[in-house]
């Protein structure tokens, strides 16, 4: 697991792309039409793999990794990974720094019930995913509190509800006092343009007419009984959370 999760990230953080496993350049989002104009510095990677093809999939990746050298930051995203491998990571790297980004897992599963098969979508299945699903952010969040004495001033918990409704405290937290960073003038504008755009762009996209809104729309669409159920099972989380 460690091979699979933490040295991949590690190479990343370092700009060491040409270690990563290929796979991750060629498979995956890099596929998905959505994700194509989201990343300037990944146009040009993209439009040389287009020309050259495969086979000279190293000569693209050696300027995407002098890009990400000459970054102020570098950020990434990883879906559900164990807090319990967050402690090798930030003692190996001094300058790492984790937001731990949570989210009302009332909102959670409902959102999951939207794009899941049908084969999927029954109160059986929906139970089970909830279940397995609090078990696991309850951990992490234990965890989260053992390592926050050990790595003072480097971890911060984010609550997604919190980004789209208090943004700009949210920014001076991330900015001002996680990465003690002056916040860039561009940010601002982009994330606006994300949570109040013109049209949105479907249930996998990252961009709303309307953040806050999106945030809190489960409770008109959440089944009773399911809701019940969430609220009475991890009660423990939500709790932790001060979701109320």
């Amino acid at each position: 697991m460690e091979k699979a999760l933490v040295q991949p990230l590690q190479a990343i953080f370092t700009c060491k792309l040409s270690v990563v496993d290929r796979d991750m350049f060629v498979r995956g989002l890099m596929k998905d039409k959505w994700t194509r104009g989201l990343s300037s510095s990944m146009q040009s990677f993209r439009n040389c793999k287009r020309r050259l093809g495969l086979k000279a999939l190293a000569k693209c990746i050696a300027p995407l990794a002098e890009k990400c050298r000459q970054s102020d930051i570098v950020a990434v995203k990883v879906i559900r990974l164990h807090m319990s491998y967050v402690d090798k990571l930030l003692s190996a790297d001094p300058d790492l720094r984790l937001i731990h980004l949570v989210r009302d897992p009332r909102g959670l599963v409902e959102s999951w019930r939207k794009v899941a098969p049908r084969r999927t979508k029954s109160m059986k299945h929906m139970r089970l995913n909830a279940k397995l699903m609090c078990q696991r952010m309850l951990t992490d969040c234990q965890v989260r509190r053992q390592l926050e004495p050990k790595y003072p001033g480097r971890i911060l918990l984010l609550r997604y509800e919190d980004l789209v409704t208090a943004t700009d405290k949210v920014f001076d937290e991330v900015y001002g006092g996680l990465l003690q960073l002056a916040l860039p003038s561009n940010v601002v504008g982009v994330i606006e343009q994300q949570l109040h755009a013109s049209s949105a762009n479907g249930l996998t996209g990252t961009r709303r007419t309307n953040g806050s809104a999106t945030a809190t729309n489960w409770r008109r669409t959440i089944s009773s009984d399911l809701r019940a159920y969430i609220t009475d099972t991890c009660y423990q989380l939500l709790a932790e959370l001060n979701y109320s």
